[in-house]
């Protein structure tokens, strides 16, 4: 496989360099959801506040993520969640960053942590193949088990997707446009529901006599 620099201006064709191909489980460890039988146990007494779909939209809405990818991930020993730690919606399969507003709570079976095991991988480059790579889309739509409206991927099958890998330098650069994407799109989406809004309450009033 190749890959252009993206920052280059690509006149001349030797700026095409060939890049590795590699599994998931080479950079990073997937860690799923505390069972709630478990979490009563180790949290005996205290009220559990879990990270459920709700608070999974928020943070892919971006509503308070922070995309600093130099903040540091959780430890696995701690089930509790941190700000800028990478998490997989099992229903959506779709992979966001955990938000300010969501500091502390406990992810649930129906989610999935990453750990990144090696800094051969950034995070927001990881969303971006994750999320919208149609290479991996690919793999993951194969490796889609379960029955009824919900489908999930087994934790081995994710280990076993693969990448492509380019160098730190341009992971850095394609995940910083692809969350810059999403964060325009997200503001576009909202300016969009304010029009309907303004437009389908002229419409009423119009054919109500107003």
């Amino acid at each position: 496989m190749k890959y252009i620099d993206i920052s280059k201006n690509h006149t001349n064709s030797s700026e095409v360099i060939c890049l590795e191909r590699r599994g998931l489980k080479e950079f990073v460890t997937f860690v799923p959801g505390i069972n709630p039988t478990r979490a009563q146990k180790q949290f005996e007494n205290q009220t559990i506040n879990y990270y459920d779909q709700l608070s999974f939209e928020a943070d892919y809405k971006h509503e308070d993520v922070f995309f600093d990818n130099k903040v540091k991930c959780s430890s696995q020993n701690k089930p509790s969640l941190n700000e800028g730690d990478v998490v997989i919606s099992n229903s959506l399969q779709l992979a966001t960053m955990v938000g300010k507003n969501n500091v502390g709570k406990v992810l649930s079976l129906n989610f999935i942590k990453i750990e990144f095991d090696k800094e051969q991988l950034d995070k927001r480059y990881f969303l971006f193949l994750f999320n919208a790579y149609k290479d991996v889309r690919r793999q993951k739509e194969r490796e889609l088990q379960g029955s009824g409206p919900v489908l999930r991927i087994p934790l081995r099958s994710l280990e076993e997707i693969i990448i492509p890998v380019v160098p730190l330098e341009e992971q850095h650069k394609i995940g910083a446009i692809y969350v810059e994407t999403l964060k325009l799109q997200s503001k576009l989406n909202k300016y969009a529901d304010l029009i309907w809004q303004f437009t389908s309450s002229i419409i009423e009033e119009t054919l109500e006599g107003k």
